[in-house]
């Protein structure tokens, strides 16, 4: 296949492109497609799929589509020349191929042409994501889907460098419709602007990023949509609708346009605050998690169906137009893994129940082509959430498919930027200013030797070699006399709590040398490398003897006026679990400590107790707590901990959060995990075996091991196992 773009605009920020051809075949073909930045496919203006399949840097994925009958081929393509952490800046291109039968149809054999109805200067949509999407629509859109190809300026596509291709071996995406039901409507109108005021301006990013400044925007949708004032007394200028859980996906609306009309659409995983009742407007914050979820189209009369170019995450939907419309239908076509699908449960207690279908929903947003943290803000593939999200993968498909293209990706990461030996924090992603977080680079030694052990293949491990090897002799640099790492460079991170303020990480910061010393071990397994065992040994000796104080760890330890290192003092909660779950301390040597923890914190620990210890969250310190009565085999006690944790999420979005409020993400990758602690309890399964530590709850439990498929059947306290 050779690669195309437009003559001459390919270095054009956020422009679209189309191409188009009459198929007119009553078989299915194949479509043979890859692309930067972003494409939809239609077969006779149906919606059937969309690419990439993310890469590294000059690289590209080709993925295969099975194209139904029909009688139009179209393929609408971005290109944003912008950075982001989700789709990675460089210049557009496509390249695909048709196929019907034996005979193959190039994207030279399509008409190319500029989709101009795009507004092109506007906002980010995020700083981790690339433009805001903003039209004016006047019915040609649909007309080309449908072959009209006059409908729009024609564009001389000429051959360009084609990157080196990968195969993309994820599933594709089935692309279902969730119709969403009305909430509220009334009446709208705008508040005056008050330009020193203009939220949509952090929007901009202060000139971090490749996108336009606000003096280039041609039209400012952020603002209008954030000056809008609802009132329930009225009709026709805004409807509310609620898809019933957190879904994300492709927005869509079906609306009749009586006359010219400007359409805002707004969205967010949840409602600001929660519905009360139906008198008073409840409002979507459509920039709480740091995005500005808007999408704008200027209409002109007529029929639409409109439909979002890029995925986003919604449970609530908002419409609110100016002029004369009628809003038909409105929902979401999903964008998520389908391999989760063959994971089952009916669990008689219903908030167990929901928390494990809010999991499994989680991880299937989570993980379309690569393992990513939320499916909203970022759709970035992140190191450490892919710890989590890789175990919730192989328990809801059977395999990891996922994040052996994650995991390959990093293999051919850019690392231009970083200190020698570092590899990106999230990727593929852009890091033009540098930013990267040495603990990361330790959970990917972690994810590289879990796989392994999980899989029983050393592909990963060989080809994550070169790695792994230069994030040693990283660290090697960074080891003070007792070879600790002390003042690590980057942004160092233990959890999103008092732990990673500066005060406790400062010096050498324990948590970091206790999951530095378990890295240590699993390079020495992986690679036969007995030395390092012996180091991190003497590293767990040390941090004992330095940073636990006969009751608890601290957090730090800092040079006094001596240059000797002495505790700060500082204590988390947090702290104590990194030293348990790295295997610093374990139950045995440390029983006291085990159950101070145990029975006196976690999620019913009252407030005045142990002030000078702070309050952990959910990534890592819950998570590793949770794992913890896990391995201790505490069913009863890790089940009423997660229902006390997970349910309240699952009960209002239908997925789980990335901290402990939903003031962020509330679909993240990470939280998948629940689903192994649930799976566990219930039935005993700990991902090796089925041990002889279970609920007895009534339920039906089915999930895929490599190619069988597992039935664990609880009735009446007796366990059944059946292999298919």
């Amino acid at each position: 296949m050779k690669s195309y773009w437009a003559q001459g605009k390919r270095t054009d920020k956020n422009i679209t492109l189309a191409w188009v051809k009459q198929i007119r075949t009553d078989q299915r073909g194949i479509l043979r497609i890859a692309c930067a930045s972003f494409a939809q496919i239609f077969a006779d203006g149906v919606l059937i799929g969309a690419a990439p399949c993310r890469a590294a840097h000059g690289m590209a994925r080709i993925m295969q589509l099975e194209i139904p009958p029909c009688e139009t081929l179209a393929i609408i393509v971005a290109g944003y020349n912008c950075d982001s952490y989700w789709l990675v800046d460089e210049p557009p291109f496509c390249m695909a191929e048709y196929q019907i039968g034996e005979k193959k149809i190039d994207l030279s054999d399509f008409i190319c042409v500029h989709l101009d109805d795009r507004i092109q200067k506007v906002a980010k949509f995020s700083y981790q994501r690339a433009y805001i999407k903003d039209y004016d629509f006047d019915g040609r859109r649909a007309q080309l889907l449908l072959g009209d190809i006059n409908t729009y300026t024609r564009v001389v596509a000429e051959e360009v460098m084609p990157p080196v291709l990968l195969s993309a071996n994820t599933s594709v995406p089935k692309l279902n419709f969730h119709q969403a039901k009305l909430l509220q409507k009334g009446a709208v109108k705008i508040k005056a602007s008050d330009m020193k005021q203009r939220v949509s301006e952090f929007f901009a990013f202060n000139g971090a990023c490749k996108g336009f400044i606000p003096e280039e925007w041609e039209d400012d949708p952020i603002d209008v949509a954030s000056r809008i004032e609802y009132n329930t007394n009225g009709d026709g200028s805004y409807r509310l609708y609620d898809l019933g859980r957190a879904i994300s996906g492709f927005m869509r609306l079906f609306l009749h346009v009586e006359s010219d009309a400007d359409v805002y659409l707004t969205f967010d995983e949840i409602m600001s605050p929660e519905i009360q009742n139906e008198e008073s407007y409840q409002k979507i914050d459509f920039m709480r998690n740091a995005t500005a979820s808007v999408i704008k189209w200027r209409l002109k009369p007529g029929e639409y169906i409109l439909t979002s170019f890029e995925p986003y995450s919604a449970r609530y939907m908002n419409v609110a137009w100016f002029g004369k419309i009628v809003v038909n239908e409105i929902g979401i076509i999903d964008y998520e893994n389908p391999d989760a699908d063959r994971f089952f449960c009916r669990v008689k207690d219903r908030k167990i129940q929901a928390i494990l279908e809010a999991a499994r929903q989680t991880f299937k947003q989570n993980a379309v082509d690569l393992l990513t943290d939320c499916p909203s803000r970022e759709r970035a593939g992140w190191l450490s959430d892919s710890w989590f999200s890789s175990s919730a993968e192989r328990l809801f498909t059977g395999k990891n498919l996922v994040e052996d293209a994650f995991l390959e990706n990093y293999v051919y990461a850019k690392t231009e930027g970083l200190p020698s030996g570092m590899i990106p924090m999230c990727y593929p992603a852009d890091h033009n200013d540098g930013t990267f977080i040495p603990n990361w680079a330790m959970w990917y030694i972690l994810e590289i030797y879990k796989n392994f052990k999980v899989s029983g293949s050393r592909a990963q491990a060989n080809a994550a070699r070169k790695n792994i090897e230069g994030i040693l002799h990283y660290f090697e640099k960074k080891e003070n006399e007792f070879g600790l790492l002390e003042d690590l460079e980057g942004w160092v991170f233990v959890e999103w709590s008092a732990a990673n303020e500066k005060t406790h990480l400062e010096g050498v910061n324990l948590p970091t040398n206790m999951c530095w010393a378990k890295c240590l071990e699993c390079i020495a397994k992986l690679y036969n490398m007995p030395q390092l065992q012996e180091k991190s040994k003497k590293i767990k000796d040390k941090i004992i003897e330095i940073g636990f104080d006969g009751e608890f760890f601290t957090d730090n330890c800092i040079r006094d006026d001596n240059g000797k290192l002495v505790r700060t003092g500082l204590k988390t909660e947090v702290c104590q679990y990194y030293a348990f779950w790295f295997e610093t301390i374990s139950l045995q040597s440390h029983p006291q400590l085990y159950r101070e923890l145990k029975e006196n914190f976690g999620p019913w620990r009252k407030r005045s107790y142990r002030q000078d210890i702070s309050e952990p969250n959910a990534m890592y310190g819950i998570y590793m707590r949770l794992d913890l009565l896990m391995r201790e085999g505490d069913v009863r006690r890790l089940t009423d901990e997660c229902v006390k944790y997970f349910y309240k999420m699952a009960e209002r979005t239908g997925t789980l959060w990335e901290h402990n409020s939903p003031h962020a993400s509330c679909i993240h990758g990470f939280a998948s995990y629940a689903a192994i602690w649930l799976v566990f309890a219930l039935t005993g399964w700990n991902g090796e075996s089925f041990c002889d530590d279970w609920l007895g709850t009534d339920c039906i439990i089915k999930f895929p091991i490599k190619n069988e498929m597992i039935s664990v059947q609880i009735k009446d306290g007796k366990r059944a196992i059946l292999r298919a």
